[in-house]
C-alpha cells in the first residue's frame, strides 16, 4: 500500500469515529438514556418480534448484558416481550415506537449537518464510496442486522447492504 492509499484508509478510520461519535451522542440524547438503549429501540423498530438472543448479536454485547438491556427497556415501558412458546419476542410499545423515531430523526439531523459540507458531487462520491464498501461485507442476515443497526430504512430505499446480501445468498454465500 503506498501513501496515499495508508493516508485515505487513515481518514476513513478518523471519519468514522466523528460520525459513529456524533450518532451515538444525537441518539442517547434523543432517548434520554446511554449504553445500548437507543439502538436497541432502533433494531428492534426495524425488525420487531426477534428475541433477546437476536439483539445480542446484533448489539455484539454479552447475555447478562442483553438481559439487563432488555430489563431496562421493559422498565422504561418501551418494550414488550410476549411468549409464543419458547420464544420470547421484542416488541416496541407506543412509547418505544415514539423514542425509536425520536432518535432516527436525532440521528438525521447529525448526518445532514455533517453531509451539508459537501458538495453535490461530493455527496455524490460518498454514496458511490459508501456502496462499494457497504455492500460487498453483507455475507449474512446477521452481517445486515449489524451494519443497519441504527439505519433509518425507510430513506434508504435501494440499500446497498441489503442488495450485497441478497446477491450473496443468491450466489450460494
Amino acid at each position: 500500500m503506498n501513501e496515499q492509499e495508508r493516508r485515505s484508509a487513515n481518514l476513513l478510520g478518523a471519519m468514522s469515529l466523528l460520525v459513529a461519535g456524533a450518532v451515538r451522542d444525537a441518539v442517547t440524547e434523543a432517548v434520554g438514556a446511554g449504553g445500548a438503549l437507543g439502538e436497541a429501540l432502533i433494531a428492534i423498530k426495524d425488525q420487531p418480534g426477534r428475541t433477546a438472543d437476536w439483539l445480542a448479536g446484533v448489539l455484539h454485547i454479552s447475555q447478562p448484558g442483553t438481559a439487563h438491556l432488555v430489563r431496562r427497556l421493559t422498565e422504561q415501558g418501551w418494550i414488550t416481550r410476549e411468549s409464543e412458546g419458547r420464544r420470547r419476542p421484542l416488541r416496541l410499545t407506543p412509547e418505544g415506537e415514539r423514542r425509536a423515531a425520536d432518535a432516527l430523526a436525532a440521528r438525521q439531523v447529525v448526518l445532514d449537518r455533517l453531509v451539508e459540507r459537501l458538495s453535490g458531487a461530493q455527496r455524490a462520491q460518498l454514496a458511490g464510496v459508501a456502496e462499494a464498501l457497504l455492500g460487498p461485507e453483507a455475507r449474512s442476515e446477521q452481517t445486515l442486522a449489524e451494519l443497519c443497526r441504527l439505519c433509518d430504512r425507510a430513506v434508504c430505499q435501494e440499500c446497498p447492504v441489503h442488495d450485497g446480501w441478497r446477491k450473496c445468498c443468491s450466489e450460494g454465500g
